[in-house]
């Protein structure tokens, strides 16, 4: 019998609304270059926070973090062609047909030039066959988010092997021939692009996936315009950026992905001049305010609701945005993932893997409740995770009339014997932090386990600005986080880790392999020290600046990312998707609640790639039924559960 009052643990983590450049409601203005870096985080209050609901606390640090946007260009806000906007050409040259060409003579990029200091290579040939040479912006204002957008580019394409990210400005004549394939994107509206590169995309053999801006500059020439016509069928001297029409939707592979209507920076449409040598890979459909179709601009030089939206001719496959911002789960990311797996590995096969997390079981989870989860998965033949908390800690006593209390799982025997059951009949351990909490900091709530962070600071904001005075967290609160905690490196990091690893061992539990960081957010130190104990975490997680660039970041120099399929992070990590959310009955700090249609819905959504996952998480003070839902829900798409360890 356990000797401490059960606690119904909240939410691990509500619902990810946004991802990579994730952004559901409230999108970051991107800093100026040189700007000062924003105020450390505030000193933890001292009050006493308001307790919180179940299932619904916390943030998602990946909705909290969307990266920006580039902002609307001149040339989009103009309506006028960029080549035009950058006095590179005048209307009246681009109004003539780029001159005739004879078929253009392809290069054979042979491995040459040595890789720049400013490389930086992560994952591993293990992942798979391809090795991705990631290009990305470094100059201008916005050079803060090329690293983020090369580094979320970097992560779906270590999906498929090794990946080596630099600034395009340090790029060398035949760098593209030492790797399976080049992605660039184009955050800075006419970074300055070296020769090189252009003539190795324009000429050469290498496939290249470009999103976003700078695609005229390969055109800017008269001659290289023929050229780039006769290869690819299209002309990026006379592609409109298109901000005047509202793209609600994309069609990839038959199925409709949301896209955020405030993405309003404009998307750059390819110009098709010969149908029969372009493949349009994606649609995007023209929208009135209600969502309805619309007929498209003239801008977009094509006809009824529906724009050109990602294309490939040649070598090049082409997306006419960064589709790294304002992300959601059922969002026109998943087709940019699924277009990166094609081109790095073609012909690959279809996969359809579905899997589930108990969340935040802790020494106060009454067994009787988990034992019910249990053995509805089990009787259903459904492998499983539970993301176990060794230690239960409420240091300032907020649930227990202020008296601190502190509970391991050896004082919890009736759970260990559920714990070790479920483990008999297909269930995973994750070790899910080690307290969830840390020290008496309210951090944000109240320093109560399974409520608060343990890696990262964080704290409570009546608005969503990090700038904004602390206050007690309350129900309509927003969750800010950002910031070194006390005492907090990579030594501490990996010490608290294992102090976890000693309580399973302790009652006779195995040790688990795969580790979950409470709330998927952990500052730079934290990532390094945890990844020293385990090489594989369960989760979507923050990134950090100088992951690429060796820039030492500041407290909110991050962003969120969620993932369709397994990949390898810079910090040398394996990384499980966890993509479709969780289930959450009651609106909490800024999140809807999530029923299983919404978890549904994301997962039908996911459908649209070769590598299809749905894999989300329960807490088990909800009633099975829920569960239910969801697992049927997801079993009738015709996804496959597996054991988390085997997600691919």
């Amino acid at each position: 019998m356990s000797t401490h009052p059960s606690r119904r643990g909240p939410v691990g983590l509500a619902a990810l609304a946004l991802a990579c450049a994730v952004g559901l409601s409230a999108q970051l203005s991107a800093p100026a270059a040189g700007a000062a870096p924003l105020s450390p985080a505030p000193v933890a209050t001292t009050a006493p926070s308001a307790p919180v609901d179940p299932g619904t606390a916390a943030t998602d640090p990946v909705d909290a973090a969307p990266v920006e946007a580039p902002p609307e260009p001149s040339a989009a806000e103009e309506r006028v062609l960029p080549l035009v906007d950058t006095g590179e050409a005048t209307p009246e040259e681009l109004r003539a047909p780029a001159a005739p060409a004879a078929e253009p003579a392809v290069r054979e990029l042979e491995a040459t030039g040595e890789l720049p200091a400013s490389a930086r290579t992560f994952s591993t040939s293990q992942a798979g066959p391809a090795s991705t040479l990631v290009l990305y912006d470094s100059t201008g204002p916005y050079a803060r988010i090329g690293e983020f957008y090369a580094l979320g580019m970097g992560m779906l394409a270590s999906h498929s092997g090794t990946v080596t990210a630099m600034p395009v400005a340090d790029y060398q004549a035949g760098l593209a021939g030492r790797f399976t394939a080049v992605i660039y994107t184009g955050s800075t509206y006419n970074e300055p692009l070296p020769q090189a590169f252009k003539d190795d995309v324009l000429t050469g053999n290498v496939p290249v996936l470009w999103s976003g801006f700078n695609i005229w500059q390969l055109t800017a020439d008269p001659q290289d315009r023929a050229t780039f016509t006769s290869r690819y069928g299209w002309d990026a001297a006379t592609s409109y950026i298109d901000s005047v029409d509202t793209v609600t939707a994309v069609s990839y592979n038959g199925r409709s992905l949301s896209r955020d209507p405030l993405n309003t920076g404009g998307l750059l449409v390819p110009h098709i001049l010969r149908p029969e040598d372009v493949t349009v890979l994606g649609t995007g459909r023209c929208s009135q305010v209600s969502g309805d179709p619309t007929t498209c601009s003239s801008l977009a030089q094509t006809s009824g609701s529906d724009l050109p939206w990602a294309v490939r001719s040649g070598n090049l496959t082409y997306i006419g945005e960064v589709p790294l911002s304002y992300l959601s789960e059922t969002d026109r990311y998943l087709a940019a993932a699924d277009i990166v797996l094609d081109m790095l590995q073609p012909g690959a096969e279809t996969v359809r893997q579905a899997a589930v997390r108990i969340e935040d079981v802790n020494p106060t989870t009454p067994a009787a409740e988990l034992r019910a989860i249990v053995d509805y998965l089990v009787g259903e033949g459904v492998p499983f995770q539970l993301a176990v908390v060794p230690i239960y800690t409420d240091g300032k006593g907020a649930y227990n009339d202020g008296v601190a209390e502190t509970y391991t799982l050896a004082e919890s025997p009736e759970l260990v014997e559920v714990l070790a059951y479920a483990v008999q009949h297909g269930g995973t351990l994750v070790q899910h932090g080690t307290s969830h909490q840390f020290s008496t900091l309210d951090n944000p709530y109240n320093g109560v386990s399974t409520d608060d962070f343990e890696f990262i600071r964080s704290w409570c904001t009546q608005v969503n600005d990090v700038n904004a005075p602390q206050v007690r967290c309350e129900e309509s609160s927003w969750v800010q986080i950002g910031g070194d905690l006390p005492g907090v490196d990579a030594a501490w990091a990996a010490q608290q880790v294992r102090a976890g690893q000693e309580v399973f061992a302790s009652v006779g539990l195995p040790v688990p392999t795969i580790f979950e960081t409470p709330h998927y957010a952990a500052t730079p130190s934290a990532y390094t020290g945890i990844s020293q104990v385990y090489p594989v975490r369960y989760e979507r997680e923050l990134l950090h600046v100088g992951l690429l660039s060796g820039q030492t970041p500041g407290p909110f120099d991050y962003y969120g990312q969620f993932f369709p399929y397994s990949v390898n992070d810079p910090y040398g990590t394996h990384i499980l998707p966890e993509n479709i959310g969780n289930v959450a009955l009651e609106a909490y700090n800024q999140h809807p609640p999530r029923l299983p249609q919404k978890l549904l819905a994301a997962s039908e959504a996911n459908l649209v790639g070769t590598h299809a996952t749905a894999s989300f998480f329960f807490h088990p003070f909800y009633d099975v039924s829920y569960l239910r839902q969801t697992v049927e829900g997801i079993r009738a798409q015709g996804y496959t559960f597996v054991p988390a360890s085997e997600l691919r």
